[in-house]
């Protein structure tokens, strides 16, 4: 019975939205769009600094092995 009533909402809501006005719509969806970047700058920083945390110290040292056939 939840699964019926959550499609039901899904459509109302969908209906409610194509129903707006133009204007409307432009700014829900310029809304939308503006969080949408925010979220992927702080996902993108948050994964720098992951990847910065687990970078290789910067006084490593690589010794290169000799050639073999």
């Amino acid at each position: 019975m939840t699964a019926s009533l959550h499609n039901s909402l899904i459509l109302l809501a969908h209906q409610v939205i194509r129903s707006l006005p133009a204007p409307v719509l432009g700014a829900l969806d310029a809304w939308s769009q503006r969080v949408a970047r925010r979220r992927a700058l702080k996902r993108q920083q948050r994964w720098q600094k992951r990847k910065a945390a687990a970078a290789a110290p910067a006084n490593t040292v690589y010794h290169l092995k000799p050639w073999r056939d």
